[in-house]
């Protein structure tokens, strides 16, 4: 028998009781489309504009103010692969791991890796293997937080006689980046905005004109939100009880016509660092996932959620440029001439 923790046993007591349940997660306050404003369009600003944004964010860069976040620890269910999904190879011998410090050595913008204990040494092992790509000094790996999983009568799910863990979600991204120390480090060193996004979006890149957007909204996180094409499902930008945040689409109530909003979150934001500092509640969801042909449950809290506590600015991208992710084996060679392209490899 494991050694529970008080965590788990809070959220295993809470999924017995119901207060889990996708029906007792969903809104109960007013939920509406985004208002008039709410949404700033990044992909028609005036010349002067994109020169006025280009040239606040690219001070940043210079001032060494920006630093990038990015998620290598899922387990990739979906990704008929054997290696951490970071380490496939998406354009010839380039992984999604090497492209990604490609770009963010090219701006001089250091790279915080959150791994799990299901990739952290392959990728360690990965990064020694190619020299950190000559970027050593400026990459820097944490790893997130694992809970067991369980089966829908609360039983928790053995694999032999070991407890089956699964990453707890990217929500505890802002614990373990304090508890690691690299959060007050990244600060110490001038950082004042994250840039975040998951290892499989090669279209997340740094841009000055996005950087010196969120800096001139003032806001303390930005979210990239692109154009819905059809069976797009996802969360999005609304407004509960007035108030603008990301809503994960099963929290929406069920009467909730989603088509009224014509965008969906690509889950890549921007933070200000000074806001991951303050306390912020992020609640608690069961997922399920299919494991060997059954059906296993695990909880998991989203970074998303953060913007119930931050407030938001919302900004438009060109989806093609901005969101190429590599959700299923299948995806890659759909995608693969974007990222080509992004890249220069076209």
């Amino acid at each position: 028998m494991f050694e529970t923790t008080p965590l788990f046993s809070q959220l295993l007591a809470q999924f017995k009781s119901g207060h889990l349940s996708p029906e007792a997660c969903r809104l109960r306050q007013p939920v509406t489309p985004p208002a008039a404003g709410d949404i700033q369009d990044a992909r028609s600003l005036s010349p002067e504009a994109q020169v006025e944004f280009a040239t606040l964010g690219q001070a940043a860069l210079e001032q060494h103010q920006v630093g990038a976040i990015v998620l290598a620890g899922g387990m990739a269910t979906r990704f008929a692969y054997t290696q951490p999904k970071g380490l496939f190879p998406i354009l010839g011998e380039d992984t999604f791991l090497a492209l990604k410090i490609e770009n963010l050595k090219a701006h001089g913008v250091p790279l915080y890796l959150m791994t799990s204990f299901h990739t952290h040494a392959a990728i360690r092992d990965y990064l020694e293997a190619h020299d950190y790509f000559g970027y050593r000094a400026s990459i820097h790996l944490f790893q997130q937080s694992q809970l067991p999983r369980i089966y829908r009568d609360g039983s928790v799910r053995y694999v032999g006689d070991q407890v089956e863990y699964a990453t707890s979600g990217h929500g505890d991204f802002v614990e373990a980046l304090q508890t690691s120390g690299l959060l007050a480090h990244f600060q110490a060193q001038g950082g004042k905005v994250l840039l975040f996004s998951n290892i499989d979006n090669l279209g997340a890149t740094v841009d000055p004109v996005l950087i010196g957007m969120h800096l001139h909204a003032g806001k303390e996180m930005t979210i990239e939100v692109a154009a819905k094409a059809p069976g797009d499902k996802g969360g999005a930008p609304a407004r509960v009880a007035d108030r603008l945040q990301i809503v994960e689409e099963f929290l929406f109530p069920v009467d909730f016509d989603q088509d009224q909003i014509t965008v969906f979150n690509t889950a890549s934001y921007l933070f200000q660092v000074e806001a991951l500092t303050r306390e912020c509640y992020l609640p608690w969801y069961v997922v399920e996932k299919k494991v060997d042909g059954q059906t296993v449950l695990q909880f998991e809290h989203l970074a998303g959620d953060l913007s119930r506590d931050l407030s938001l600015c919302c900004l438009e991208v060109e989806r093609d440029e901005r969101f190429l992710p590599v959700k299923r084996m299948e995806d890659a060679d759909t995608v693969r001439p974007l990222i080509a392209r992004k890249f220069g490899r076209s």
